[in-house]
């Protein structure tokens, strides 16, 4: 409440933002409540409010301050939520002029209530109540000063309200005592106050700590996302300190350009990353779209997942159809280019492989590893052999509803491995639908 200019005029963060709404928003549903339950006690206990509801200066003078501090919270509970919805910044200087407008209106209404009732009584239960109401919610601003600040006006105001109202009523009795007694009651106040702003300090702390990790954590995802797949950066992140590996079963891609090195050592650097570019681009949006993740980004090719990182039965599918797009996008390409069409490789197979996070303190990659993860990139060589761009495993081909559609070249021995492995060729009119 008392901090300097450049405080007031800071910018609320959106979390801040949204308890701030909450707070306004069950002081709306008390004060809803609370205007709901007068008449239903002036129905059920006529003589209760009688003369109170009868006197026109009382309901005349309490009520227009009444309505006044309720679309006063409806404006600042709507200005917030818009302020949330739309991302617009909110200066902290709304909640100091809200907070002395929720304890500056109260005393009003206390002071037109003894003057107009000519009774203390809303003083010794309904007053009180709503000040300590209003206290406990003011930890939500998570700012100690503001709570220190409400303590303050709700001592000034009860114990103003109520020194002017002894001295106006003049009632029968010790009045020395009655004051002593109304001094403890606003003192009783401000420690509320103190002790809603220890509450509040305590709950920042925390609510600061996990903003701290939240934005580090995006922060992190953002500069990992571009290296990594995101999928990946959000693995690597979840996972930093585990130091086992874990066994998954999905479906590995490799994807090869041909001739690139060839091409390379005839274009200026310029060239091949403008090319490396338009080939890549599309083709991460495909893997992407297909719920897969791309592992590395070699200069003429990449190692895609699908189902490993993020658990997916679909696994095979979306790498079947992935593979589709891709032979799709590349050919293309090669319709309209004007120089040499570009060719690809693409193996896929499917098994169980080991993730895990590997390095050390300074670098760590998000890694499959295994014989099936090796199949994958023999597979992928074997187009060279048979002249073709997309081929599969049989243990692949066995997950789709459309083997059928599939060119069998037979059994294959694969470098590395010991037994033979079904193959079969991807036509380009092949598909299959989820």
């Amino acid at each position: 409440m008392f901090a300097h200019y450049h405080k007031i005029n800071e910018l609320l963060h959106l979390e801040f933002l949204k308890i701030e709404r909450k707070r306004v928003g069950i002081i709306l549903l008390l004060f809803l409540i609370g205007t709901l339950i007068i008449p239903v006690l002036h129905f059920f206990v006529p003589d209760l409010l009688q003369s109170t509801i009868n006197n026109t200066q009382f309901v005349g003078g309490v009520y227009t301050w009444w309505f006044v501090f309720f679309l006063f919270e409806v404006f600042v509970f709507i200005r917030i939520h818009f302020g949330i919805k739309y991302n617009r910044s909110i200066p902290r200087k709304l909640l100091i002029l809200n907070l002395i407008m929720e304890f500056g209106i109260p005393a009003i209404i206390l002071f037109k209530a003894v003057k107009y009732d000519n009774s203390l009584l809303i003083l010794e239960y309904d007053g009180l109540i709503f000040y300590f109401l209003l206290l406990m919610l003011s930890a939500m601003h998570l700012d100690f000063k503001i709570s220190l600040g409400a303590g303050i006006l709700a001592f000034l105001g009860y114990l103003g309200v109520s020194y002017w109202g002894i001295q106006f009523l003049q009632p029968k009795g010790d009045i020395n005592q009655m004051l002593e007694i109304y001094v403890m009651r606003s003192f009783g106040l401000l420690v509320a106050g103190i002790i809603a702003g220890v509450v509040a300090v305590e709950i920042r702390t925390r609510v600061n700590k996990f903003l701290e990790t939240k934005d580090y954590q995006s922060e992190m995802e953002s500069l990992l996302g571009q290296q990594l797949s995101h999928k990946v950066a959000k693995e690597l992140i979840s996972h930093r300190n585990d130091s086992v590996g874990h066994k998954v079963v999905g479906s590995i891609m490799f994807m090869d350009i041909r001739n690139f090195t060839t091409m390379a050592d005839h274009q200026s650097p310029e060239e091949t990353i403008e090319y490396q570019n338009a080939i890549f681009d599309p083709l991460i949006r495909i893997i992407e779209k297909n719920d897969g993740i791309i592992h590395q980004i070699l200069g003429d090719g990449f190692m895609a997942s699908f189902g490993i990182a993020v658990k997916n039965e679909n696994h095979a599918i979306d790498a079947y159809n992935a593979g589709l797009e891709i032979v799709e996008v590349i050919n293309s390409l090669c319709v309209n280019a004007e120089s040499e069409c570009t060719r690809i490789g693409i193996g896929i197979h499917s098994g169980e492989v080991i993730t895990g996070n590997i390095g050390n303190e300074i670098r760590k990659q998000f890694s499959i590893a295994g014989k099936n993860v090796i199949m994958a990139s023999r597979i992928e060589q074997l187009n060279k052999e048979f002249k073709s761009q997309f081929l599969v495993s049989e243990q692949f081909a066995n997950l789709l509803d459309c083997k059928e559609d599939l060119i069998d070249l037979g059994s294959v021995k694969l470098k590395g491995i010991d037994n033979k492995i079904g193959i079969y060729q991807v036509g380009e009119k092949c598909s299959c639908i989820k």
